[in-house]
Formats: structure tokens, sequence, C-alpha cells
């Protein structure tokens, strides 16, 4: 018997040809390219030559007007020497930033000789804060966009706080001290018109014979330190092309050159199109707010809310209320009841629902009390 055209089955569809997909190759170099680009950090976040909203050229000219001695630092931190001065770091990425500077580890010692670091980065912990804020300092109401606070240590010593935690604080290193903030933008341009935000920056900086804004971390250098850095070994240009983003792009080119042969290269036939699998939206809600509430460290609410529900099950399944609706019987009713039913202690269930108004809830914790619940379920009928 011969079989129709119409009953054979076809795999898959067959390839339109070698130009569509060299066409799909252009067009992923390009979206990779934009996202190359887009991704690429902002070295002129918290720069003294920036006038964006995240610059400190504002701030700058404000500390010049007021008569400080401030300068740019465009050089090696091994040049770094004599005391009574002041080096801010501003940089929303500190080790990243570390990283790419020049002799770090000769800053620690730089200080500990009787010299100022103010390091205005992202530290700290999301607390319960509101996002805007208007914190009291003796120059003024000082504006802070962001829920980070810090839990300082005995030997810190907080410069700007309130309920929720320190937004500035200090420490000693030997002669000098280290000045360190949960937000990088407490004296950027956008903070101009605040009255207390450009003051309380500057009594923050104890008096010096310099303050050094460090603008080495946002890509500049004086003209000897270019000259330094580009006669260390100019005959290498794989060298040079390595530091910049033809670097990346090269990679990426590699990349869809492989994934092209590879298309290209069926030993064994045509691919065949994989069933594709249903998905559980209840459970990736699930699994989200999970990832979502203990990344915010949120302990108690889970643990009050699976309390709520381990209260509404034993009422259902003891009889004392119909569903989900209606008002919970005590937990005092509950116990007694569970323990007629079962035979075990109520205490033991009293203890157990008591245990959601404790005020700190590690994760262990939290485990070990769902699992009790759970056992406590499974001995009802």
């Amino acid at each position: 018997m011969t079989q129709t055209t119409q009953s054979s089955p076809t795999p898959i569809t067959p390839r339109e040809g070698p130009r569509r997909l060299w066409l799909w190759a252009i067009l992923v170099a390009i979206v990779l390219l934009i996202l190359l680009v887009i991704s690429a950090p902002n070295l002129q976040e918290g720069s003294t030559y920036s006038r964006s909203n995240k610059g400190y050229r504002s701030w700058y000219d404000y500390m010049i007007e007021q008569g400080h001695p401030i300068e740019r630092w465009q050089k090696s931190y091994a040049e770094l020497q004599g005391q009574n001065q002041a080096l801010i770091w501003i940089t929303p990425n500190l080790e990243e930033a570390q990283a790419q500077s020049l002799a770090w580890g000769n800053v620690e010692s730089w200080v500990k000789q009787g010299n100022t670091v103010l390091l205005l980065t992202w530290d700290g912990s999301v607390s319960a804060a509101p996002f805007s804020s208007d914190l009291t300092s003796e120059a003024g109401p000082v504006r802070i966009d962001t829920t980070r606070r810090k839990t300082l240590a005995a030997a810190d010593q907080s410069r700007l706080k309130d309920n929720y935690g320190s937004v500035v604080w200090s420490q000693s290193l030997g002669k000098g001290q280290m000045i360190f903030a949960t937000y990088p933008w407490i004296g950027a341009n956008i903070y101009a018109d605040q009255p207390g935000n450009y003051p309380f920056l500057e009594q923050l900086i104890p008096e010096a014979e310099t303050i050094w804004m460090d603008e080495g971390l946002h890509g500049h250098r004086d003209q000897q330190e270019q000259a330094t850095e580009a006669g260390r070994n100019p005959e290498n240009l794989w060298f040079f092309f390595a530091q910049t983003p033809i670097a990346a792009m090269a990679a990426q080119l590699v990349f869809l050159t492989v994934i092209w042969i590879w298309g290209q290269n069926h030993r064994f036939g045509l691919a065949l199109r994989l069933p594709q699998s249903s998905k559980d939206n209840s459970q990736q809600y699930i699994q989200a707010l999970a990832g979502t509430l203990n990344h915010a460290q949120q302990q108690e609410l889970v643990l009050i809310q699976l309390s709520q529900y381990l209260r509404q099950s034993l009422a259902q399944r003891l009889g004392l209320m119909s569903g989900f609706k209606g008002p919970l019987p005590p937990d005092a009713s509950l116990a007694a009841q569970w323990a007629m039913v079962t035979g075990r202690n109520g205490q033991e269930l009293l203890e157990l629902l008591q245990q959601s108004s404790q005020p700190s809830i590690t994760d262990q914790m939290l485990l070990a009390w769902v699992n009790q619940a759970d056992a406590i379920l499974q001995d009802l009928p």
C-alpha cells in the first residue's frame, strides 16, 4: 500500500537559504552592539566635569566660591603624600572603581599618616525608611533618595542618621579617618537647590591644606600620567585592542560564527521541534514572590501569613469554621480541639502559633516552623 504525501510526517520546515540566516546574524550583531553600549558604565557619574543630575560640578564650584583649597586628582595613588589632606571618591560601583584604579593599596597607609578619605557610594541594606527623606543635620535638612541604611559597629561614629539607621558615618584609621555613606549623590547637581546638602558635605570634610576630588576613577588622567601608561608597552597592538570595545565585539563575532557553522552542519539530519512545555503561572508567581520577600529579608511577614493560613486550615479541618470565611476561633480553642482529636498536648500547638509574634526570625527558624506546621496538619484525619 502506497502512503500519500499528505499523511507523511514532516519533522521541521526547511530553511529558506543562507541569505536569510545572514540577515538574522546581522540583526543579532546589531542588538548585541546596542546592548554593549547601553550596559557600558557611565564614568561621568560623580565627576566634577559633569553637569548632569549625577555630576558634581555644582558642588565643586560651590566649594571654590567658599574659598576651600579644592583640586582635581588625576594621578596614581602612589603619588599621594603629605598630611592634613582629604581625598573624595564618588562612584556608584566601589569594587569596580577600585579594580580599575592605580595603587589603591597605597591609600590606606596615606590615611594613617593623618589624612581623610571620603567614600560616597552605595552601601548598607534596604530598610523600611521612605525612599525620599529630609534628614536633620547641623547644616540644615539633607535630602536623600534611598532606603539604604547602615547599622554601625561600636567603633564607628554616625554623621547623618534617622530612626532606621545611619546614612553617613566615619571610622578612625591611624591618625586619619575614613568617611562612608550609603548614598553616592548627596552633593550631586540635582540637589543644588536643597538648603542643606552642599553645606553638610562641606562641613563633613575637615579643614585641610588640599581637598582632592578624584577624577582618575572617572577616566581622567593628566598628560604625564597618560604618557607613562602609553609608554609601558607601545609596540603591543593586541594589548591596546584588549582594553577597547573592539575586543568584546570580536568575541561576539567569533561566537556568532561558531553558531552559524553549527547551524549549517547537521550531521544527523534536520532538527526536530521539541514539544513546548506548559507553564505553571501560579507556581512561577509563587516562586517570584518568595524570591522578592527573601531578598527584602521579610521573614517575619512570611511567618505571619503562614500562621494565619495554619489557623484557617486547622479551624476548617477541626470543624470549627466552614470554609475560609468567618471569624477565626481563639488559639486556645484551636489547641484544645486539636489535642482532643490527635491525643497530643495542646501546648505544643499554642507555642507554634505564638512564634509568629517574634520580632526577629531567621531562615533556619522559618524552615523549622514550616516543618512543625506540616507535621501538625498531617496528624489530622
